[in-house]
């Protein structure tokens, strides 16, 4: 009898502490996690109660504010359809995405850096005050950008090569954050994925545009100077396997600084051979492959740059044989970026070799118009040496001049750039151009892809950029 009642005791004792184990978890551990689910409805009243903070471009204009209606307050987006990728939405229904969703706390009003009030608010049970957002965006040029990517699937992002701040990140096809709630059940399967921000998830073989990354892996290592002299005969045989030109062009000999100007793959691909496998990774990897960029949106809206096999990045040390290697210094193989980190590049170029930590958000300003919490760039990886970047520098202005990008050039303004075409199998190419002006003193770095085209890089993706470049020129350079 007595052992029963022992087994009856601890089998209550157990079950006793599981429950208070499990509300100690949901109380604190998993509280902010619950909190935010969309379908916390007691959570969400009490936000709605909150006038939440606005989001505004560098420039002023509003991308997100809150009014209130039958007691609640309710998000509207002024602008409609201005960057909604990066802005995302805020839904009672759908939840929460892009910037609404990174800087929640801020626009609540809850967020540490909003001072003792924000504290006190909490404390007391008082309804806090939303902060504002003010974004790195020109509001001006993201209209350009998003624009010219009307009627085509693509991305163009434009950052300030000196700071890191982005200036238009368009990502086509796009949506209106207006519609979002009637629209939402179309958008979510739509096939050409509106939802998608192609500048931070979109992952593409960045073609001819990575020549830049073996340009630089090779001039720093001393494999090739810009004189240095090759011979094209249209083929490069190497490994049981050959490169080819694209179009099956056939250059004769020409030098360097020329194979990066008309972006000849047989001289790259000798010159990636050269590199070997493990100087063009490292290389790779100080133009901040395979890491993320640590850009201000939430986990998972920025993706890292590298060689996929399928959805897996893989390894910086998984094996490539020579072939590999040589198609890898072409842009090809398996070697897929993103739009943002095809602007990194360029950027590193422009910079004297460094990257700057690519930023979104400006500062953080309370009702008052005080502002609490501002960016303060920094770098976050040096590419190259300065003299390297120099070098690159002038090379790519040629490629604008006389080169495959002579579609970017920019009346009275020097422009320095490189074009892809990456080859899609299927007719289709995926045409690239990314760049920087002036080339003497850079305000502006770019990156634009467009998928399914017949174009090349330097036809279709080079136009897009000027405009996009001339936009943020004639806006003035940042403070």
């Amino acid at each position: 009898m007595n052992k029963a009642i022992t087994r009856v005791f601890v089998v209550g004792v157990v079950l006793f502490l599981a429950v208070i184990v499990n509300l100690t978890y949901l109380q604190v551990v998993a509280a902010d996690r619950l909190a935010a689910r969309p379908e916390n409805k007691r959570q969400l009243a009490k936000e709605l109660r909150i006038r939440r903070g606005a989001i505004l471009s560098y420039d002023g204009v509003v991308l997100a504010k809150s009014v209130r209606r039958s007691g609640f307050y309710h998000r509207t987006y002024p602008e409609g359809s201005l960057a909604p990728q990066l802005v995302g939405y805020d839904s009672v229904r759908y939840g929460r995405s892009g910037l609404e969703k990174q800087m929640n706390e801020v626009l609540l009003g809850r967020a540490p850096e909003l001072g003792v009030r924000s504290w006190l608010d909490q404390l007391l049970g008082r309804r806090p005050t939303g902060a504002d957002v003010v974004t790195t965006l020109s509001a001006e040029v993201q209209r350009v950008a998003q624009q010219a990517l009307i009627g085509k699937r693509g991305a163009i992002v434009a950052l300030d090569p000196a700071t890191g701040a982005l200036l238009a990140d368009a990502s086509s096809p796009t949506y209106d954050q207006r519609g979002l709630e009637d629209e939402w059940a179309e958008l979510t399967v739509a096939e050409d994925a509106p939802l998608l921000n192609r500048v931070t998830q979109g992952l593409y073989a960045p073609g001819s545009s990575f020549k830049v990354v073996t340009a630089a892996a090779a001039l720093e290592e001393g494999v090739v100077t810009p004189e240095a002299q090759f011979v094209d005969t249209g083929t490069f045989v190497i490994y049981g396997g050959k490169v080819t030109n694209y179009g099956g062009a056939v250059y004769g000999p020409h030098d360097f600084e020329t194979a990066l100007t008309q972006s000849i793959n047989t001289t790259f691909a000798k010159v990636g051979d050269k590199l070997g496998r493990g100087r063009l990774v490292r290389k790779m990897r100080a133009f901040g492959f395979w890491k993320v960029p640590p850009l201000d949106l939430p986990p998972g809206s920025v993706v890292a740059s590298g060689r996929y096999d399928g959805e897996e990045l893989l390894s910086p040390e998984a094996k490539m044989d020579p072939l590999a290697v040589a198609w890898a210094a072409c842009g090809q193989e398996r070697v897929l970026a993103t739009p943002l980190q095809m602007a990194l590049v360029a950027a590193a170029v422009a910079n004297g070799g460094e990257i700057m930590v690519p930023y979104v958000v400006e500062e953080v300003r309370t009702r008052d118009g005080r502002v609490v919490d501002e960016a303060k760039p920094s770098r976050w990886s040096t590419a190259m040496d300065p003299q390297t970047a120099l070098t690159l520098n002038e090379m790519m202005r040629r490629v604008v001049t006389s080169g495959t990008g002579t579609g970017a050039a920019i009346e009275g303004v020097e422009v320095a750039g490189k074009t892809g075409t990456a080859e899609r199998g299927d007719s289709t190419n995926l045409a690239w151009f990314i760049g920087f002006a002036p080339a003497s003193d850079p305000e502006v770095a770019v990156a634009v892809v467009v998928e399914d085209t017949l174009a090349t890089g330097g036809a279709e993706a080079a136009p897009l950029a000027a405009k996009v470049m001339r936009a943020a020129l004639a806006a003035g350079r940042r403070p």
